[in-house]
């Protein structure tokens, strides 16, 4: 399989460029990717793959029908920017002041356009169809594929890919991991209401503030009390807020935090303690409270056999994958894993003999390696082949 990909691929490699270099260029904020949007469909529309109906917002979705039957796979790129100055200095650095591709989301709808394209002129590889995802807004909340999927992007769909380019891993090494990926994240704060008053006369008023520095401590209890020590989760007080002066009581004080694992069930029970021990100690001194919560991006869990095909694909095409093992933090293509089974993993685009001094992602500097990208657009047709053959 490595020599068929390796001469399918390769002539592509240009043209891939050319798109990595336009959207580096003009890259676009979470939800507002007009210009991506219109870029994205009108290649599309030139390659004769149609859209799919009912997508919302700035999101796209590409389908091209195969010769033969089989079954529906979809790859997924996200299409969203940073807000962040660029001072990466590559020559197709961005020209919107204050906005960057930070992350290496060009990267990842260059590959997807360019992996359309090759499809699309060698329809006899595709076997049922292939779905196209591109899809708005990984970088906010609540996420681009949150929508999509309540768009119904997901319900024909037997197997979802995805790929993240790395600034982690070396060209050449994959980093892979089976079940656990990224974090479920969940943020709260709270708001405990007393009376206000004179610092000389406490006993006139219902001091809110070492009721907020308990419950910051009790919070902190939660995981060790009420969580397995087998799990993984952290929960953290990031802020407390409130008063200003030495003689003045404040009404009120303000604290949260966020919360990270990797079990999507246990943020619900964590925030329900939450809440409890809130209301407990707040009735006790006198206080009220007020707690929100928002469950962000749950767990994104990799299903085995889909694992097995990307680790399968990665060998058979020469290069070399490891697990790092899972990270706290988020990505929204957790949603299509609720739906459908599928894998995650991330793509090395680092000059080897440069790692040590590669920009992490979402900073300014930021640049890969752009040999990366055909690595890249090798594993996906790989992956795809391995997949329905």
């Amino acid at each position: 399989m490595k020599e068929t990909v390796k001469k399918l691929t390769a002539p592509y490699e240009a043209g891939m460029l050319e798109h990595f270099h336009w959207l580096h260029e003009h890259p676009e904020l979470s939800f507002e990717e007009y210009e991506t949007s219109a870029y994205i469909r009108k290649t599309l529309a030139e390659l004769g793959i149609p859209l799919q109906e009912g997508i919302h917002g700035t999101s796209t979705v590409g389908i091209l029908e195969g010769p033969n039957p089989g079954p529906t796979i979809a790859f997924r790129a996200d299409i969203d920017a940073l807000p962040v100055q660029e001072e990466s200095g590559v020559a197709y650095s961005s020209s919107v002041p204050g906005v960057m591709h930070a992350c290496g989301h060009d990267t990842h709808v260059a590959v997807l356009l360019t992996f359309a394209k090759l499809l699309a002129e060698h329809r006899e590889l595709v076997k049922g169809r292939v779905k196209f995802i591109f899809q708005c807004a990984e970088e906010k909340l609540p996420g681009g594929a949150k929508g999509l999927c309540e768009d119904g992007v997901m319900d024909d769909v037997d197997r979802i890919y995805g790929l993240h380019c790395s600034s982690a891993a070396p060209l050449g090494e994959m980093l892979t991991n089976v079940g656990a990926n990224s974090a479920c994240i969940g943020v709260y704060e709270i708001k405990v209401r007393g009376k206000g008053g004179h610092g000389s006369s406490p006993h006139e008023a219902v001091n809110p503030v070492p009721v907020a520095c308990m419950l910051g401590s009790a919070v902190n209890q939660i995981l060790a009390e009420k969580v397995s020590p087998l799990e993984k989760a952290v929960l953290t007080v990031s802020y407390i807020r409130g008063g200003e002066y030495p003689n003045i009581i404040p009404d009120e004080v303000v604290l949260g935090g966020n919360l990270r694992t990797f079990d999507n069930g246990l943020t619900d029970m964590v925030f329900e303690q939450l809440k409890k021990i809130c209301e407990g100690f707040c009735s006790a001194y006198g206080c009220t409270c007020e707690v929100k919560t928002v469950v962000g991006y749950p767990a994104t869990i990799n299903t085995a056999d889909a694992m097995e095909v990307i680790n399968s694909a990665i060998t058979e095409m020469g290069y070399t994958h490891r697990s790092t093992g899972p990270k706290l933090g988020g990505e929204d293509f957790s949603y299509y894993l609720l739906k459908k089974p599928g894998g995650f993993f991330h793509v090395g685009m680092i000059d080897p003999a440069h790692l040590d001094e590669a920009a992490p992602h979402h900073n300014c500097r930021f640049r890969i390696d752009e040999r990366g990208l055909l690595i890249a657009l090798e594993l996906e047709l790989a992956i795809y082949l391995k997949t329905v053959c």
